[in-house]
Order: C-alpha cells, then sequence, then structure tokens
C-alpha cells in the first residue's frame, strides 16, 4: 500500500558493497499523476538530502522502475517504458559511508512533461524550488528516520 507523501518511509535505507561497507541509500517515491508517465517525460533533477546535494547528471543518482535501474540520460530517451500511479520508484544515491542513523531532511527534485502543456511551462529548473510543468512545486521533501 503507498502513502500520502510523496516520498515514502518504506524503503529508507542504506546500501552496502559486497564488503559489507555502507556505499550509499536509497528512499521510495510515489507519483502523483493519476495517468502515470513515460519514462521520457520525467524530468529529474538533484536528490538533497540534510543540504548536501546529489546531482541527477553527476553519475551518483538512478532510478529503478518496475526492477530496472535508469540514470537521468536513459529515461530520457526512453519511450517505451511507463512509471504507473500505483507503483512506487526507488532513487538510488552513491554516497560513501551512507547515512547516519538519525532523522534527514531528504527532498527530490521532478516533475513531467504532458503534451497539452505550453512549452513556458515545460522549462524544468531543478536549481530551486518553483512551479513546474504540471506540479505546484518541482520538490518532494518529507523528514525520514534512518534506523
Amino acid at each position: 500500500m503507498l502513502e500520502k507523501e510523496e516520498i515514502q518511509y518504506r524503503g529508507f535505507r542504506n546500501l552496502y558493497d559486497e564488503n559489507g561497507e555502507a556505499c550509499g541509500f536509497e528512499f521510495c517515491l510515489r507519483s502523483t499523476y493519476y495517468r502515470g508517465v513515460w519514462l521520457s517525460q520525467l524530468r529529474v533533477g538533484r536528490v538533497i538530502v540534510d543540504g548536501e546535494e546529489f546531482l541527477a547528471d553527476s553519475g551518483n543518482v538512478t532510478w529503478i522502475i518496475r526492477g530496472q535501474e535508469y540514470t537521468p540520460a536513459e529515461m530520457a530517451k526512453d519511450n517505451i517504458h511507463f512509471w504507473a500511479m500505483t507503483e512506487v520508484a526507488t532513487i538510488r544515491v552513491k554516497k560513501p559511508g551512507g547515512l547516519a542513523q538519525g532523522y534527514h531532511d531528504v527532498a527530490v527534485r521532478w516533475g513531467w512533461s504532458s503534451s497539452y502543456i505550453s512549452p513556458a511551462r515545460e522549462v524544468f529548473d531543478d536549481t530551486q524550488e518553483s512551479p513546474t510543468m504540471m506540479r505546484d512545486n518541482n520538490t518532494s521533501k518529507r523528514r525520514m528516520l534512518m534506523v
């Protein structure tokens, strides 16, 4: 069952390498668009945790949708796969040492395009919180607990 909030508590965890060392973290996100979106419609931006920014195009951020892991560049070219509103996407971030136990402020900037929205609203800017595309605000935020 999906939670009401876009960023889901379930799935918030550190990632570990083959030596048992924390090498990053991941969290789940649900779409708020009632139709779902094709991956090429997604506009993904930076992840911000406790003020530390992880840029989408840095190679440190990937999205997992329906079990397949994508870079933002791969999603931009993919017009075959679909993210339904009833499914979560897992956002995976490489970060040596992962996140410490305790509370963290997690945010991700994202949006989507649509053929019936004017090009002026189609501009995606992940450098600031602002209305973008089909969303009132391009940033999803939630205070999360890492255990």
